[in-house]
């Protein structure tokens, strides 16, 4: 934390961090410890393991989580570790298995995490002392969540609290996956991050989106309420002032949500917000048109899009018809990993309901260009030449995500 406080005396506000920020190893591992592993990360969607032995591994900086749907149907997470001597036990990203068995020396534990056999141990060894280490984990409405800390961590309900009716309303406990996409991404994660904290980039790296969406809307609420001028950003909200209206009537959620002080303070930084696609669009997606059937308690499409923010690693986006969990992963310090999953009501039959390309076509188009301009701004600032920059009047919420950054790094 030394050479951290110390960087820190050289960040202005309204500009970029100072350089050593993305590149210096040990703050970077002093972020892992004290920004990602304290967070509620949604890692996926229960629809990826339906049946008993399914399982999944998420892996992100050097941790790697096997997420197992158990006999009783229990979902559980265990760190991919055996208890022997380290070893890693799964080494597929994906599948079914009634034991999973470390590939070193045969130890095989339980989809609920027991050790069940470990040849030629002592006479005093016990089985049940050598289960799996658990990792922290919760569901909610279909999204897996987890957390790294080695301690107790943030209650989950007081987390999901303020998030839980606009959630609710869109029915992910009753959807299931339609697509996955990663984007490797040669990138400090910051960078990443902060790339999703503005739009001051949209009209310029992002003519797909920007098509499909109103001028205005991009311009104010492309990345969420208080990027753009207040006056513009009041300007827009008067615009669609009758259709919330219209919202309320019809019992939609259509309110916003800004993280608390208080919220703050504890490291949270959760949002959502529900505004009209525009252009007449009903759906995001090329043509406009709806791609699926609707989800959860829709009973008509309506053109809006919800954007639900757990936390800057976590986040989603809903139309009336489908959803994208974006979830964002630091891998190492110049490395980071995007992965989308769409997200479609569970009867929905591809084919007849929906296409997957239209379903996918806006958000994968904008992640690769996403992906091609934050990797050349990497490039760029590991120059000798390169200086921290000044924010633009659309950039508010990168010194927002700033601010939100260096209180977590400052938390006992």
């Amino acid at each position: 934390m030394d050479l951290f406080n110390q960087y820190k005396k050289s960040y202005e506000e309204g500009k970029t961090l100072p350089q050593d920020f993305y590149t210096d190893e040990s703050v970077f591992s002093d972020e892992m410890k004290r920004i990602y592993f304290k967070q509620w990360l949604m890692v996926d969607h229960v629809s990826r393991i339906k049946n008993p032995g399914d399982y999944f591994v998420f892996e992100a900086e050097k941790e790697s989580i096997i997420v197992i749907r158990g006999r009783d149907n229990e979902i559980r997470a265990f760190y991919n570790v055996c208890t022997h001597r380290g070893s890693r036990i799964c080494l597929d990203e994906e599948g079914s298995k009634k034991l999973l068995v470390c590939p070193y020396h045969a130890w095989s534990f339980s989809a609920e995490g027991d050790l069940k056999a470990a040849r030629h141990m002592p006479d005093n060894f016990k089985l049940e002392d050598y289960g799996l280490k658990k990792c922290h984990i919760k569901i909610y409405e279909g999204l897996i969540f987890i957390n790294l800390s080695m301690d107790d961590p943030i209650d989950f309900d007081e987390f999901m609290y303020p998030l839980k009716e606009l959630v609710n309303f869109h029915g992910t406990g009753k959807s299931k996956i339609a697509a996955r996409k990663k984007y490797p991404t040669d990138a400090n994660f910051k960078l990443v991050l902060e790339n999703f904290q503005e739009c001051y980039h949209c009209s310029n790296a992002h003519p797909e989106f920007s098509a499909v969406h109103e001028k205005d809307w991009v311009f104010t609420m492309g990345a969420g309420l208080g990027t753009a001028p207040e006056k513009d950003t009041d300007e827009y909200l008067k615009k669609i002032v009758p259709w919330v209206e219209e919202c309320k009537k019809q019992g939609t959620p259509s309110e916003t949500y800004l993280e608390t002080d208080e919220g703050l303070r504890k490291g949270l930084n959760r949002y959502f917000d529900r505004t009209p696609i525009g252009n007449g669009h009903l759906s995001q997606t090329k043509s406009g048109k709806p791609a699926s059937k609707l989800m959860g308690k829709f009973k008509d499409f309506d053109g809006g899009l919800s954007q639900v923010s757990f936390n800057p690693f976590s986040c989603c986006y809903f139309t009336n018809d489908f959803g994208i969990m974006f979830v964002f992963k630091p891998n190492s310090i110049l490395k980071s990993e995007v992965e989308l999953i769409w997200l479609v009501n569970e009867d929905a039959e591809e084919g007849r309901d929906y296409n997957t390309d239209d379903v996918t076509y806006i958000w994968d188009v904008t992640t690769q260009e996403d992906t091609t301009i934050i990797e050349n701004n990497q490039k760029g600032l590991l120059s000798q030449s390169f200086a921290p920059g000044i924010l633009s009047l659309n950039e508010s919420a990168v010194t927002y995500f700033y601010n939100w950054y260096f209180t977590n790094m400052q938390l006992p």
